[in-house]
């Protein structure tokens, strides 16, 4: 059975699509043994109706505007909207059915649920209870028959407080959680822990997965006084039991010893990959699409993420 990543908090811009995308990529594209031809490795879960993983993934550099795979996937309903609908109305319709594959740079690509603004539509028409009870059981089938086909399902979930989010954060094995190291990214973190612990208390019972802050947008060295590190310090302070999301922390060198944070860079080839996948046909190596700073950091996060994983 694959594992259920979902990466969310209600703040945008703070770097959800990025570490979706940087966890696919490199599950995907950074491999130490062989690929294997047809293995289901990755599926990227785009929950958020902006669709920007959605793009990132169906874009190509210099054709934004004449981007002929995702009108195609829209046109043909293969999008969450289409999804959420058919299994509404039929809950054994397999969901393949609405999968995009071979997304990504060629030569290491992926599986992708697609998602635009029609989702929005489908959510405020059928959250309603006990709509939103029917909504979110259909999102945790659909989640769980890609985790039955995938080793990896990597969830982009939406800003804000949603049914699909929420669904997805009951589903999950491991809650990732970016923020940059600012206050106004900060400010809300004592009530979204206490949301999501909410939300656990609310659901079925059952496990609860580890749920672990990732910083993105980070710069080395900062200067002394800079709010960089004052929230980086009253971040490392949140510790359970009291707080139920805390540091992402590489493994250390015994079993359940913590290592060092894992921190994404502030790197311009970050905000470069979410444009798209670069040079249509050609084969184009992970350790081009990313710098070596954050080639290093992404590695970390996946050791890091594998141990959560391990431990839960």
């Amino acid at each position: 059975m694959g594992k259920i990543i979902s990466v969310i908090n209600r703040k945008g811009g703070v770097g959800k699509t990025t570490v979706s995308l940087g966890i696919a990529d490199t599950l995907v594209g950074h491999t130490e043994a062989p690929f294997v031809p047809g293995r289901k490795v990755v599926v990227a879960v785009d929950l958020d109706p902006q669709g920007s993983l959605t793009r990132a993934l169906l874009s190509e550099h210099g054709h934004v505007g004449d981007n002929g795979r995702l009108r195609e996937v829209i046109n043909q309903g293969r999008v969450v909207a289409g999804a959420l609908e058919a299994r509404l109305s039929n809950p054994s319709v397999p969901i393949d059915n609405f999968l995009k594959h071979g997304v990504g740079p060629s030569g290491w690509t992926y599986s992708l649920l697609a998602n635009e603004a029609s989702a929005w539509d489908v959510e405020r028409r059928r959250a309603k209870r006990p709509g939103e009870a029917k909504l979110k059981t259909v999102v945790r089938n659909i989640l769980g028959d890609l985790a039955a086909q995938y080793d990896y399902v990597i969830v982009d979930c939406p800003p804000g407080q949603t049914v699909l989010a929420e669904a997805a954060i009951t589903s999950s094995d491991l809650i990732l959680c970016p923020i940059t190291p600012d206050w106004l990214s900060y400010w809300g973190l004592e009530s979204f822990d206490g949301y999501l612990q909410d939300v656990f208390q609310d659901s079925d019972g059952g496990r609860v997965p580890e749920a672990r802050f990732v910083f993105t947008k980070f710069r080395e060295n900062p200067p002394r006084y800079d709010a960089q590190n004052k929230v980086y310090s009253l971040v490392e302070e949140f510790r359970q039991p009291a707080r139920y999301v805390t540091l992402l922390r590489e493994p250390g060198a015994e079993a359940n010893v913590s290592g060092g944070p894992i921190n994404l860079p502030l790197d311009p080839k970050l905000v470069s990959r979410l444009e798209g996948w670069p040079h249509r046909g050609r084969v184009w190596p992970w350790s081009r699409v990313y710098t070596a700073a954050t080639q290093a950091a992404l590695l970390r996060l996946i050791a890091g993420m594998k141990k959560e994983l391990t431990r839960g």
